[in-house]
């Protein structure tokens, strides 16, 4: 009889509604026992389908906890680092926060971790802040305080490895290019692993994702009817694939737009466009069939979420101006839950071959509860212990 592997224990950081976290679980290699986020209804719908072990706080004010984590899971903000925007990077405190990754790798010596980020991570601030951020995920002991139990320990290092994937060649109906960053601690000998690409010049497509199943209207955080006029009518004169600039200038309809996301409608034969958390200024992504901005659902879809997975707003938001919103900007922020499976999955495989053990069904319950015993704390140490 075939032995299922044992999962391992991991820990979430910035992990807004639980992208990253559905998709490890997804893998089935991994349990999420803690996680953090500061985004009030990302963690509400956190709690809603993913369970209660998720704290709302402020992570600079939060301590580490005692809880095993042999994965970290990270997925700090990144407009900072985004061309689109102003690239600011280090300048800015949300762009430093990569500082509590290195905070908790230095105290909770994982075996391994994943940080997922946008590619302009690696140019912001001329080159300097990739080599700061490196520098502090593969020796987070130099960034930790003085006196930590990291540093009475001694320090930890990791091997890293930086990869920009386009989630479409992991099975996600969305181009949507990120950087993943994967350290294994170095005492465990082994690199960490290329991540594959198993769709490839086969990917999953918007008629895929929103035609061969369509969704119903009645579903959750499907929400029609929320355009203009005009925008109704301006997308009756933009065909699929394309964007305003088919519309002939002097139009009466005629807009101008700065980047080609602006009133650009899909293509059903490819992948989407990137889902992103905005959506003013005609950029909301709009629908290949109906003449329309997307459903936050159709953009969950596109995501890569399942049907099931409903994402909060509250009771009394139920009008457009803060219910969509809200919605959309936990859609947009989120790392695809498929894409994250094969990420972890590829991931588990390299700690298996380095004999990093799993942990038991009975120890992530306790973990994942509040339950772990100091016994069990300690040999969780030992399994993350530097030789």
């Amino acid at each position: 009889m075939t032995v299922a592997p044992k999962r391992f224990a991991a820990v979430s950081l910035f992990s807004g509604c639980g992208g990253m976290d559905l998709g490890a679980e997804m893998s089935d290699r991994a349990r999420v026992v803690w996680a953090i986020d500061n985004e009030h209804w990302a963690v509400e719908t956190y709690r809603r389908n993913l369970g209660d072990h998720i704290t709302e706080g402020d992570i600079t004010e939060t301590p580490v906890p005692r809880v095993p984590c042999d994965i970290l899971l990270a997925g700090p903000p990144c407009q900072d680092y985004s061309t689109l925007w102003n690239h600011d990077g280090l300048i800015t405190a949300r762009g430093n926060l990569f500082r509590q990754v290195a905070r908790f790798l230095d105290s909770l010596r994982p075996a391994a971790f994943v940080l997922e980020n946008v590619p302009g991570l690696l140019s912001a601030n001329k080159g300097m802040a990739w080599t700061l951020v490196r520098h502090a995920l593969k020796a987070p002991s130099s960034f930790a305080e003085l006196g930590s139990p990291a540093r009475r320990r001694g320090g930890v290092h990791y091997d890293i490895s930086a990869q920009v994937v386009d989630m479409a060649d992991l099975g996600v109906p969305q181009h949507r290019e990120r950087l993943m960053v994967m350290g294994i601690r170095r005492d465990l000998g082994v690199r960490p692993p290329v991540i594959p690409t198993p769709f490839q010049g086969a990917p999953s497509t918007v008629h895929d994702a929103l035609d061969v199943n369509p969704i119903p209207d009645d579903a959750p955080n499907h929400e029609k009817g929320q355009d203009s006029a005009d925008v109704v009518e301006r997308m009756k004169l933009i065909p699929p694939g394309c964007n305003y600039e088919v519309i002939p200038n002097g139009h009466p309809l005629a807009v101008k737009g700065l980047i080609s996301h602006v009133y650009r409608r899909l293509d059903p034969d490819r992948p989407s466009y990137t889902i992103i958390a905005g959506g003013g200024g005609g950029t909301h992504g709009y629908h290949h069939v109906e003449p329309r901005r997307l459903t936050n659902r159709e953009k969950a879809r596109l995501q890569g979420f399942p049907d099931d997975f409903v994402f909060e707003y509250g009771e009394g938001a139920r009008d457009y101006r803060s219910a969509y919103p809200r919605v959309r900007r936990q859609v947009g922020n989120a790392v695809p839950p498929p894409a994250a499976a094969v990420i972890v999955e590829a991931l588990a495989r390299v700690l298996d071959s380095a004999g990093v053990m799993g942990r038991s069904h009975r120890e992530l319950v306790a973990a994942r509860t509040g339950r772990e015993t100091p016994k069990a704390l300690q040999g969780g140490l030992r399994r993350a212990a530097v030789s």
